[in-house]
């Protein structure tokens, strides 16, 4: 991977242009021609680098509820667990994590009664009675953002992750996070923007194809989408370990709630930090602020939650490692079958 790789990598990670010739606003970006731009992507899509270029949409905007949920599962009933959740489009991600509570798993539905009803049959089925929901009540950040260092080819071992900018920190107060009125006509392009772009070097004018439609109008309601926070960023959506990013650890926090707003901000603008959340506790786990911390070593991971705790004073923390991951999809909106 030279510069040129990297600064691609960097550009289309948040923006890749909604625009009738993409890799030509791309190249120029980065100094090279259109052709070479295109093919440097495709490249980096078929090393699996890029795993997915696209839209990655707001559940909330789109009148969706999402939760994070987990449980403490005896060895011989995670394989049965695994297996059920692999078949319900709306769990995304389940990872086993190294705590009592080794079960964890995100749950996107079109409503609370649907996504309760939906965890009220898996520990029917599963035999695990107990399946905790920890839906957030409060964001502080999302996003998944990997800087290339572009000042010395040979550094590459030393990159860092991308500090974000404050449009990326949002509170419960910050940010309009009512369900958006979708049209027909949003919900069709949604349904294909969640996809992956057409390999073609005027991918919207394929969408437009494919809809039966003007591509101008496919870029239109695509740029009012993305305006509208409905797509909460149009780009490319990188495997991290592939790309050198191989650490990555659950911190949790157990926060005063008086200071919980305080808190979540400062932790947010760690640059090592790509998620940060307010959820509920249990009777046994007392942590109620999460953070997502990447980095290139698990060491590198606990140095940052030890930062962390020297900035925030927060000194009752723990790390979670994922030992396996059993499933890491995107939602599809709109299209998937919630009787499973």
């Amino acid at each position: 991977m030279d510069s040129t790789d990297r600064a691609l990598l960097n550009a289309i990670q948040n923006h890749f242009p909604i625009a009738l010739h993409p890799y030509q606003s791309l190249g120029e970006a980065v100094g090279t021609t259109e052709e070479d731009a295109y093919k440097r992507i495709q490249r980096l899509r078929q090393e699996g680098i890029i795993r997915r270029l696209g839209g990655v949409f707001d559940s909330r905007r789109l009148g969706y509820y999402s939760t994070l949920c987990t449980s403490k599962v005896s060895e011989e009933k995670i394989p049965v667990l695994a297996k059920l959740l692999e078949g319900i489009p709306g769990v995304t991600h389940n990872y086993i994590r190294n705590h009592e509570y080794n079960v964890w798993f995100t749950l996107i539905a079109r409503s609370q009664v649907v996504a309760e009803s939906i965890l009220q049959n898996i520990r029917e089925v599963s035999g695990v009675s107990e399946v905790f929901s920890l839906p957030a009540t409060r964001l502080f950040k999302i996003n998944v953002n990997f800087d290339f260092d572009l000042s010395d080819e040979d550094t590459s071992e030393e990159e860092g992750i991308d500090t974000f900018g404050d449009a990326d920190l949002r509170g419960a107060h910050k940010g309009n996070v009512s369900p958006y009125d979708l049209s027909n006509e949003d919900i069709a392009l949604i349904q294909i923007l969640q996809g992956n772009l057409p390999d073609s070097q005027t991918p919207f004018t394929v969408l437009a194809e494919r809809l039966q439609w003007q591509v101008d109008v496919v870029i239109s309601i695509a740029s009012r989408l993305l305006e509208e926070k409905v797509i909460r960023r149009f780009g490319a959506v990188l495997r991290h370990q592939k790309a050198g990013f191989v650490a990555n650890a659950m911190g949790v926090w157990q926060v005063d709630p008086e200071r919980a707003a305080e808190v979540g901000e400062t932790m947010a603008r760690f640059k090592e930090v790509s998620h940060c959340y307010q959820r509920p506790t249990l009777p046994d786990w007392p942590y109620n602020l999460f953070t997502m911390v990447h980095g290139r070593t698990a060491e590198d991971c606990g140095d940052v939650m030890k930062k962390i705790s020297l900035a925030t004073g927060v000194k009752t923390y723990s790390m979670l490692f994922s030992t396996a991951e059993l499933k890491k999809s995107s939602m599809q909106y709109f299209l998937e079958d919630e009787t499973n």
